[in-house]
Order: C-alpha cells, then structure tokens, then sequence
C-alpha cells in the first residue's frame, strides 16, 4: 500500500495537470494506479470509477475520494480530495478574479471577442464535415430538411439535444435515401 504522501503526489500532479476533463484525468489515475503502481487491482479500480459515475457532482473528485479510501481509509480520502480539487479551485478563483479586473480593458475585450468568433468558425466548419458526407446527389433535399428541420427544433422550440437527434434519427429512418 502506498504512503500518504506518495499517494497525494500523485493525485496531486495527475488531477492538476491534466487537461481535458475528468476522462482523460481518469484514465491516467488508471495508468498510475493500477498499471504503474499496482496499488488498485482493475476491479477496485472499476468498482470506484463506477461509483464515481452513478454520484451527483464532479465525477473526478468522487474517483478521487473512493480511489483512496479503498486503497488507504477515509482520512486519506479527505486529504487527496483537498489535494486534487483545491488547486485547480484556487486557479479558477484567480482566473475569474484576473478576468473581472482585464474585462474591461479594450484589447482584452476585442481579443475575447476574436475569440468568441474563432470558436463560432470551428463550429460551423466542424458541422459542414458532418453535413458534407449526406450532401450526395440523390439525397441533397433529405440531408437539407432534416438539417433544417434540426436547426429550428433546437433554435426555436428550445428542444435539447437528445430529442432533436432522437426525432432527426426517426424522420431519416422513415425517409430512405434513394439509390444514386
């Protein structure tokens, strides 16, 4: 079993310096734990992951605090949860306090909006990929109207994701595309 302080190392590089969300935070929790380590089995570690998952809130911290319970004891728990979730806090605190001083300021104002732009491209060009593949001669209008049809439920009748692809999903299924 590992020491508390070797534990809290690693919890405390891999949960703060690890980008992308808790997956991809998670999986490399599994490198160090299971395979590097070997101080969960994969069932130990399968089991918390899952209990993490079925928990309301941020599902890491939950990873966190039943990681190391199960390896150590609860005490171990609170002490890697701190670890794992006050820095990344204490920098949200700092960015957001950062933001509210510089928001006002023209640069950082036009530099957000650029920003903001950037992301509305890369929106639209990643739906043009998606889009682009169904767009083939023999089914133009089909593609055209489902897309359409899609853009209003979600824009107008503030339908959530899931029920526009669910009922997108049910007019493509109802509406064959014709052989080319």
């Amino acid at each position: 079993m590992p020491s508390i302080r070797r534990l809290c190392a690693i919890f405390f590089r891999v949960s703060n310096f690890t980008f992308g969300g808790g997956n991809p935070t998670t999986a490399a929790l599994q490198r160090e734990l299971v395979e590097k380590e070997k101080w969960l089995s994969e069932q130990d570690f399968a089991l918390c992951y899952a209990l993490a998952r079925v928990t309301p809130g941020t599902n890491l911290f939950a990873f966190c605090t039943a990681a190391a319970c199960r390896m150590l004891d609860w005490r171990a728990a609170l002490i890697v949860l701190t670890v794992a979730s006050a820095p990344a806090c204490f920098i949200t605190w700092a960015v957001t306090a950062g933001f509210d001083q510089v928001s006002a300021n023209v640069w950082v104002a036009a530099g957000i909006a650029g920003a903001l732009a950037s992301s509305a491209g890369v929106l639209v060009a990643s739906f043009w990929l998606l889009v682009r593949p169904a767009l083939t001669p023999g089914n133009r209008l089909r593609a055209t109207v489902i897309v359409g049809i899609s853009i209003v439920l979600s824009m107008l009748a503030n339908l959530s994701p899931i029920p526009v692809l669910l009922i997108s999903g049910v007019a493509g299924w109802f509406w064959k595309e014709r052989e080319a």
